[in-house]
């Protein structure tokens, strides 16, 4: 069977999933094929499109949704619909453009149970916004468009557009702070809540609990703000990544008319999150006291090029005292609640591997916070192998007691089902550290620098 070839272009684009969730695509659906990563400027697509068309397809993303409509011989209705496209077939030399934005979103709630036949508040009025509040109109539901007030033009002029081009379709728009009434969907549509900053959310937890679902355009982290207040008050809550995969699987059916199972794309989905976290978030290292968190952590530091961090060293830098000064002087409390900052801050930055304190993911809060941008890799070793591995360090709090061995054995039983519920990846961790530090980077797939 010949090799198909696929690419996505778009400026600035070091950070796309695409490569990994079209490969899994293709796996699944037993097609073979290759796709790459285009950079191309905006001024570079013009030289660019005789390599575009030796493609079999492409993916478009910004900058080049509009741009490259003049370059195609032919656009789908939904695609001159939106006036944008963000894929393109390769039928016979034939350049064919479609957009499955808005599919990817249906599909998403689909999946997810939820619809667009009530009334959908779309927050933001940008591209996005525009995708699903034109949804929102096309399945018959109402739709309000919620901006700031600086997006009130843009509102104005979406909803316009709506009632313009959707028979007998109910447009409005309001400022965020003049949203009411009960809510069928509440879809945000800003980058509002987008790493790094994690705690903001675009509207109040009063709104959120006037909806009966919320999505989340938003995927990075996977958890935001937003659905976070909606799980709390027990609301339906939808992520970004679903309509990511889901747009991605979209396309697959116009290259070559691929169906995939729901189920499967639900753990693609699941796969996604992890593997962007281990691409461009932080790897967090957790495990009892002895389990070489920080030997292995520096290991992989020198092996891949990753900057190290120990949550330890990292605040008795900060507070100018070591860990045992702190509890001597401050007591456990005030040292948990250092621990806790650290999450915080360490969790704002990427690209890290990080060594957890033993009790750090004791709190479920330090857990969920460097869970949002991190994957968490348990180093496992026995209760034995930690013994004989501390026998001679006595810089450890928690363990300056007559009854040392008694007091290792009772953290180890409480706090082992805790990490494993917390772990993304288990790695034993009773050998050396130099194969543990092999295991852990072979398991998350990091590559080696060139030395």
């Amino acid at each position: 069977m010949n090799q198909n070839h696929y690419a996505v272009i778009g400026h600035p684009i070091a950070h796309t999933m695409s490569p990994f969730i079209h490969a899994r695509l293709f796996a699944l659906a037993g097609r073979p094929a290759d796709y790459g990563v285009f950079d191309i400027s905006p001024s570079e697509l013009t030289n660019q499109m005789l390599q575009l068309r030796a493609l079999n397809g492409f993916n478009i993303t910004i900058p080049h949704k509009q741009e490259i409509i003049s370059f195609l011989d032919e656009l789908s209705d939904k695609a001159a619909f939106f006036s944008s496209v963000n894929t393109v077939k390769n039928d016979n030399g034939r350049l064919i453009g479609y957009t499955t934005d808005g599919t990817g979103f249906c599909s998403a709630l689909k999946a997810a149970g939820a619809g667009l036949n009530g009334r959908t508040v779309v927050l933001g009025a940008g591209g996005a916004g525009r995708v699903m509040a034109f949804e929102a109109a096309l399945s018959g539901g109402s739709v309000t468009v919620a901006v700031r007030p600086h997006g009130i033009p843009a509102a104005e002029k979406l909803c316009a557009d709506i009632r313009s081009k959707v028979k007998n379709a109910r447009a409005d728009f309001c400022r965020f702070d003049e949203i009411d009434g009960e809510i069928d969907l509440l879809a945000n549509a800003t980058p509002v809540g987008m790493y790094p900053n994690t705690a903001a959310a675009p509207v109040s937890q009063d709104v959120v609990c006037k909806s009966a679902c919320v999505f989340d355009a938003v995927y990075n982290p996977n958890e935001t703000a937003l659905l976070k207040m909606a799980r709390k008050s027990g609301i339906k809550a939808v992520g970004g990544m679903s309509m990511l995969v889901w747009q991605a699987a979209a396309a697959h059916e116009i290259w070559y008319g691929a169906q995939f199972n729901p189920d499967d794309i639900s753990t693609l989905c699941t796969d996604a999150v992890i593997e962007m976290k281990k691409t461009f978030g932080n790897i967090v290292l957790c495990g009892c006291m002895g389990s070489g968190k920080t030997t292995v952590g520096r290991l992989l530091s020198k092996n891949t090029g990753r900057a190290f961090v120990d949550m330890d060293v990292y605040i008795e830098q900060n507070e100018g005292m070591t860990v045992q000064q702190i509890f001597a002087a401050r007591g456990e409390a005030a040292f948990r609640q250092l621990e806790q900052d650290a999450a915080k801050a360490l969790s704002q930055k990427s690209g890290l591997i990080i060594a957890t304190g033993g009790g750090a993911l004791v709190n479920p809060e330090n857990t969920a916070t460097l869970k949002e941008t991190g994957v968490v890799v348990l180093l496992d070793a026995e209760i034995s192998v930690l013994k004989e591995r501390l026998k001679w360090d006595h810089s450890r709090p928690l363990l300056a007691k007559p009854n040392r061995d008694e007091v290792m054995e009772a953290l180890y039983c409480a706090r082992s089902g805790i990490y494993r519920a917390a772990a993304d990846v288990v790695i034993p961790s009773s050998g050396s550290a130099n194969s543990v530090a092999e295991e852990v980077r072979k398991a998350l797939k990091i590559p080696l620098i060139q030395k």
